[in-house]
């Protein structure tokens, strides 16, 4: 097995710029989707005061320029944060209605495999030979699969795609 400083050295400048990029534009949806909820369904995720008061003041604004800025200082605050529980409780407020109770945060490989999800789609094989090696009881055909799905087609199918694929990554982190 090579080590990870090999692994890196062998990461190309346009591979890591990739992978930046698919975390950033998850980031940037998860953003856009936080700003749209009301303060109602807002409240009931149980997010951080600062990273609340961040996305209200995301609403307020009505200048583009000034609303784009904002729309960064909410994509930092849940990038330094752990975005993908963020997501994760997000996700089971939009399909069951409520979120886990205030106290519950979604289980550690919730939001990992979201993670997981992601860096996979802006990775690729390497983050998948990574994960083999985490879980070498994965099958790579079928994550290829799901990555191509996650990665193809229109915004809403890869929408359910990169779901299918968080869901399947969780399980193997079990």
């Amino acid at each position: 097995m090579r080590d990870e400083a090999e692994d890196e050295s062998l990461v190309s400048r346009s591979d890591k710029k990739r992978a930046r990029r698919v975390r950033e534009d998850a980031l940037s949806r998860l953003t856009k989707e936080l700003v749209s909820l009301s303060d109602g369904t807002l409240s009931r995720l149980g997010l951080d005061e600062g990273l609340v008061d961040a996305i209200r003041d995301a609403r307020l604004i009505k200048s583009a320029r000034a609303k784009d800025r904002q729309l960064r200082v909410v994509r930092g605050l849940l990038r330094d944060g752990e975005w993908g529980a963020v997501a994760s409780r997000l996700e089971t407020l939009l399909l069951h209605g409520k979120a886990p109770p205030k106290g519950v945060e979604p289980s550690p490989e919730e939001g990992a495999a979201r993670q997981w999800a992601v860096r996979l789609m802006g990775e690729g094989a390497l983050a998948l030979d990574a994960l083999i090696a985490l879980r070498p009881s994965a099958d790579r055909r079928h994550l290829r699969d799901l990555i191509r799905n996650a990665t193809h087609g229109s915004p809403e199918s890869r929408k359910r795609a990169e779901a299918k694929l968080a869901e399947v990554i969780r399980l193997l982190l079990r």
